[in-house]
């Protein structure tokens, strides 16, 4: 057992050690509960239930994907009230890349709650990227955004905040992507959003098939053309797709974790199809 234990510890410390690229990653979704109970203080707020750093850690317990979501918006989103709150944040990112020594990523920053509530986002994005820039110059990792421009308020919504990005452009901005309920924005609702997007030299990539099934993975490919599709797990129901997403090496963002702790299609790595998708040569 001595050895066993041994042998797991020194696996894990030869995969902390590699350097890694991560391309899912959403920058309030890395929120600490110490963030979240600091902001909480600073900024005097109420929110029902919530009068402890242990509450905070009983409500981050969600069920289900949509309980995430409104976890999100409602409690994440809503206790940020000046854009320099946002430093905060990224504070935590760093954390999390130095702690699994990533030197690449690609984070989804989803503006729309924090504009409804009058930021600036010229002046969110000036803190992320000057603090991207320092995180480069001191650590030595790359951080690049992506801006979620949301599926969950709409199609004009996701086109003001293009609008936005191509207005207010920052090096570390590199395209847009569409996040929120999945069942509630068909991506042939934002096809003329990502058009655009894509004509003004923008990455495109959007979730897909996390919460809704093969269905939208193809609209997704079909409407928008992304390079990329986040989770995609739901393809494993449509074995034509899996041969296209084969043929055409389009990635799957695949996350277990989150996955599983969303449950919608899995409640567990052994019933995910991540090595159907390896075995199956998918990208």
């Amino acid at each position: 057992m001595q050895n066993k234990n041994h042998d797991l510890k020194n696996y894990r410390n030869i995969l902390y050690s590699i350097p890694k690229t991560e391309i899912h990653l959403h920058l309030e979704g890395m929120a600490s509960v110490d963030t979240i109970w600091s902001l909480i203080q600073k900024h005097r707020l109420e929110i029902p239930g919530i009068n402890s750093r242990e509450d905070i850690i009983k409500r981050f317990q969600v069920k289900n994907l949509d309980e995430f979501i409104d976890l999100f918006l409602n409690i994440i989103q809503n206790c940020y009230r000046e854009e320099v709150d946002l430093k905060l944040q990224l504070k935590d990112a760093r954390k999390y890349l130095k702690r699994n020594n990533i030197i690449y990523s690609e984070i989804f920053f989803a503006p729309s709650k924090f504009l409804m509530n009058g930021f600036s986002f010229d002046l969110m994005m000036n803190y992320l990227d000057e603090g991207a820039k320092q995180i480069k110059k001191e650590d030595g990792i790359d951080i690049k955004f992506l801006i979620d421009v949301s599926r969950s308020f709409g199609p004009e919504n996701a086109m003001n905040n293009l609008n936005l990005v191509l207005k207010h452009k920052k090096p570390s901005i590199i395209g847009i992507g569409l996040g929120g309920a999945e069942s509630k924005g068909p991506a042939e609702d934002f096809k003329e959003v990502f058009e655009i997007a894509r004509n003004a030299g923008l990455k495109v990539v959007a979730h897909a098939g996390e919460d809704v099934g093969p269905e939208s993975i193809w609209s997704t490919i079909n409407n928008l053309k992304v390079t990329r599709i986040g989770h995609g797990i739901s393809a494993i129901q449509d074995s034509k797709l899996m041969d296209y997403l084969k043929e055409t090496q389009i990635p799957l963002e695949i996350c277990p974790m989150s996955n599983i702790f969303t449950k919608k299609y899995v409640s567990s790595y052994k019933d995910h199809p991540i090595k159907k998708f390896y075995d199956h040569g998918m990208y």
